[in-house]
């Protein structure tokens, strides 16, 4: 386990690292989406997320003690709702099991407690079984389901 971790926001410098990272938040999505469109669409979604941030929404780097970027996430905040939403958490494959997920959840629900949350939701592939269990363990709970149909 990495007992060193640490936290920062995101700089432009990381946008190659993040999209590194693409493919494995795609990785299972199910087979009728176009796995290869969702990845390339992540290049316009981390950039606006450092470039152009919304109002309270934070991307956080997770590093390692020789300040290698090892696991990110991408936050948005509703104040209205006083809701944290977690919109992607992603750890790099050399860094998987090392603790760096617990790491990032930890600061994700400080960084919603000094908003002032009530809570926390993320969505997540229902075939992603790992990141579900995950989430669980952290304490998350089954709230909606969505339903897609696709209109090709």
């Amino acid at each position: 386990m990495i007992t060193q971790l640490t936290l920062r926001e995101a700089t432009p410098d990381d946008l190659p690292f993040m999209l590194s990272l693409a493919p494995r938040l795609t990785a299972t999505a199910p087979a009728w989406r176009d796995q290869a469109e969702m990845t390339a669409g992540y290049e316009g979604l981390f950039t606006g997320a450092i470039h152009e941030p919304e109002e309270g929404s934070a991307v956080l780097i997770a590093q390692n003690p020789e300040g290698q970027p090892v696991g990110f996430t991408l936050l948005y905040w509703d104040p209205k709702a006083r809701s944290a939403f977690i919109k992607d958490l992603a750890v790099s494959e050399r860094a998987e099991g090392l603790g760096v997920g617990q790491f990032l959840m930890q600061s994700i629900e400080q960084w919603a407690k000094d908003k002032g949350a009530v809570e926390i939701m993320l969505k997540t592939s229902w075939y992603n079984t790992r990141a579900r269990s995950f989430y669980e363990r952290a304490g998350f709970q089954e709230d909606h389901i969505a339903l897609v149909r696709r209109l090709d």
